[in-house]
């Protein structure tokens, strides 16, 4: 996603809006097309942004550059970065560069690594989500060894993922393993999944033992089935909104068992995150995983200006 953040306070730990980070492209000098709106309406809320060159930082390691735009204060000023994804050194170098210019993001970096690497928040949601083994990055790759690691899943399918993402939309090539004895199947998923994620997977490989949600269709391109899941976004450990995840599929009108998501929520060690839910056929509702709400997508029929409202709300009452 792009970059964005919001205002800036004149306490180092009261968190105001008026730095609002969004992406532009090196050459153009433009929002990213994905965060436009995004922009517009965090403006029409009162919360002026201010922008960074994503490239720069991600693909050009120019730090200096990216940050060309942003004023330099000698007060601290508390600010929520919006943008595409990075990894959590690039994080790290985003986050200490820009209190040099006087900013500070919401979320340090190890709480951005907390919620963003599945297996750094796995702990505090392993109740209440699917059985979750991985390897790191540097570990043992090779066949015999993640066939040893399944044997704990004893025969279940898993689902096959990095400590971020999936290869979903490739569901029966590159994420989904029926059984996690055949180990003809297993390799083939994994190297396909490595084939897809260039290589090397972000952290490494993580499996998830796959449960069966209740289904709300499927994928109009992918074909890939969809089940009734939401997103969470919660501020300060509150909650700011609730999105239905998928864009197509039918919705039922159910209400979601809020409270026992944000009991969990409080041992979350970020400022600002999302959690992914979805009811299963047999197990009531889980927790998917959980995420940094900074570089988190809003849907496409998100109702843009009330979420920056509602997180000017919250931070009001704080």
């Amino acid at each position: 996603m792009a970059e964005q953040g919001i205002d800036i306070a004149k306490a180092l730990l009261k968190i105001s809006w008026k730095l609002f980070f969004v992406k532009i492209h090196l050459i153009q000098k433009v929002i990213d097309s994905d965060y436009v709106q995004e922009a517009k309406l965090a403006s029409a809320c009162s919360l002026p942004y201010s922008l960074i060159n994503y490239e720069a930082l991600v693909d050009d390691n120019n730090v200096n550059i990216a940050l060309k735009r942003i004023q330099k204060t000698k007060e601290f000023r508390a600010a929520l970065y919006r943008g595409w994804m990075m990894k959590p050194e690039k994080y790290a170098i985003l986050y200490h560069a820009l209190k040099n210019y006087g900013v500070k993001l919401i979320n340090s970096p190890a709480q951005y690594q907390h919620c963003h690497y599945l297996p750094e928040s796995y702990p505090i949601i392993q109740e209440m989500t699917p059985k979750t083994l991985w390897i790191k990055n540097g570990d043992d790759f090779s066949q015999e060894a993640i066939m040893k690691m399944l044997k704990p899943f004893a025969n279940h399918s898993v689902i096959l993922k990095d400590y971020v993402k999936s290869q979903k939309h490739y569901w029966h090539e590159a994420c989904f393993i029926p059984s996690t004895t055949d180990s003809v199947v297993v390799s083939k998923i994994v190297q396909r999944f490595l084939e897809l994620q260039g290589g090397q997977p972000e952290g490494g490989l993580v499996f998830r033992q796959y449960v069966a949600f209740e289904s709300i269709g499927s994928h109009s391109k992918s074909k890939m089935p969809l089940s009734l899941e939401y997103r969470i976004f919660f501020f300060n450990k509150k909650t700011v909104t609730v999105y239905p995840y998928w864009n197509e599929g039918e919705y039922p009108k159910e209400a979601l068992p809020l409270k026992q998501f944000e009991k969990i929520a409080q041992r979350v060690d970020s400022h600002f995150f999302t959690m992914d839910v979805a009811k299963s056929s047999d197990k009531g509702w889980l927790i998917i995983e959980l995420g940094d709400a900074q570089v988190a997508g809003l849907p496409d029929n998100a109702n843009i200006e009330a979420f920056y409202r509602r997180l000017a709300s919250l931070e009001n009452e704080a």
